[in-house]
């Protein structure tokens, strides 16, 4: 079966063979996906210090390599030999057909919403709005775990307000040439302002908005600095009717220059956790046709001890795109077992999903959430650094436990290891004891 690092060195393998071969974009796409694997292996708990090594040392090279490749990458050019900056569209040709309904679950995100931009908005709330607050949540900087859908809620805001959006990946922008990339921003806005209705989405925002005092940031300076320009003024002074929304995306806020997040930019965060319980009831239907809602779909058999309630639970700690992989994998073991009946033409075993199909891919499946990684997450969101955080929620988390209160999964594994860690330390103590004469 192959590994995780049998894939991270397949991709060095096609990296190496797009450089040699002098195809850029290829390499720059390939590379970026080696750094994820990177960047997640190396967070990664249980990964042996050895391969974490390979992981970290091997995501620094290409790293390196991609921010000096963007000096050599040649110039796109729309198809009748244009300028493809000034050529491109970036904005969606219809408003998204979706509504904040359309989020499964996470309440407190679509509350945020609320509060923040539809409450301002509506004129029915305006005068109460303004007694408390001057300004509109129009400058928003979702934040959270990698694969919790946050494109898809920006689409859905962009229907519930009949909005056109401009969905703009960062790591896109990066592969041009030097000054293609702050060309590029300046375009997005200036095409935005053709629209009384609009939101521009910045996915991946850390990749251009890193601190300015990070080495990482020296080959983005330009585009940073651009970004902020026309972020300033842009959702504020419209007329009467007009919408104009900024959002952007990242799986690390932490690292984000402070000009970023101060007041009149991106101001208003909103935490987008892992799925809850309803986001995941509703994201495993999905995956396996039980959705009622969706007229054409595939009904995946299943046993009748494999229900929705009991692969919610299952699925505690993944992310939507985990989910829906997990399922994909699982669905294919009574697909395989069917056709390798149908080629022995003999009737076939369990033609449905078992428990135990679930529980075996589950065991084998690499969860892309770590623990470490939503402590990170809660550790911002309270304005502390990790060490510090977790020194002081320590007491009220072990008091919550007691209390008998519903804690995170993740909260709770870590109570459980330190559980273990000092029921060790007091098993050597007891043994040094017995020891002495």
């Amino acid at each position: 079966m192959a590994t995780t690092m049998d894939a991270f060195n397949d991709y060095i393998k096609a990296y190496n063979q797009a450089v040699k071969s002098g195809d850029m974009q290829t390499a720059i796409r390939i590379g970026r996906k080696i750094i994820e694997i990177g960047e997640r292996e190396v967070a990664r708990e249980g990964v042996p210090d050895a391969l974490k090594t390979r992981y970290a040392s091997v995501t620094a090279k290409i790293r390196e390599q991609l921010a000096d490749a963007a000096v050599t990458v040649p110039k796109k050019t729309a198809p009748d030999g244009g300028n493809a900056i000034a050529s491109t569209d970036w904005f969606s040709a219809e408003v998204p057909k979706l509504t904040l309904n359309d989020v499964a679950g996470l309440y407190e995100v679509r509350k945020e919403f609320v509060l923040n931009v539809f409450a301002p908005l509506n004129p029915k709330y305006t005068h109460i709005y303004h007694k408390y607050r001057s300004d509109m949540g129009l400058q928003i900087l979702l934040y959270g775990p990698p694969g919790t859908g946050k494109t898809h809620i920006v689409k859905c805001l962009a229907g519930q307000l009949g909005c056109k959006i401009a969905v703009v990946q960062i790591k896109d922008v990066m592969a041009n040439l030097v000054g293609d990339g702050a060309k590029i921003i300046a375009s997005v806005f200036e095409q935005a302002k053709k629209y009384d209705r609009c939101i521009i989405f910045f996915d991946e925002i850390d990749a251009i908005a890193a601190s300015r005092d990070d080495d990482e940031s020296r080959h983005t300076k330009e585009q940073l600095t651009t970004l902020l320009t026309n972020m300033d003024g842009f959702t504020s002074g419209v007329k009467e009717g007009q919408i104009r929304i900024i959002v952007a995306a990242t799986n690390r806020p932490w690292a984000l220059d402070s000009a970023v997040k101060r007041g009149g930019r991106f101001d208003t965060q909103i935490y987008v956790p892992l799925p809850d319980p309803d986001a995941r009831r509703k994201l495993i239907a999905l995956a396996l046709g039980k959705d009622p809602s969706v007229k054409k779909r595939v009904d995946v058999p299943c046993a009748p001890d494999v229900t929705i309630d009991w692969l919610v639970d299952l699925f505690d700690g993944y992310s939507g795109a985990d989910i829906k992989a997990v399922c994909r994998q699982i669905v294919n073991r009574p697909l395989n077992r069917e056709i390798l009946a149908a080629n022995k033409g003999v009737a076939p075993v369990d033609p449905y999903v078992t428990q135990q199909d679930c529980e075996y891919v589950i065991q084998r499946y690499i969860n892309s959430i770590t623990d470490k990684m939503l402590f990170e997450f809660d550790a911002y969101s309270a304005s502390m650094d990790l060490f510090e955080y977790l020194e002081q929620y320590r007491p009220k988390a072990y008091a919550a436990r007691a209390a008998g209160e519903e804690l995170p999964g993740h909260v709770v594994r870590w109570l459980e290891a330190l559980d273990r860690e000092k029921a060790a330390l007091e098993a050597r103590k007891g043994a040094n004891k017995e020891s002495k004469p």
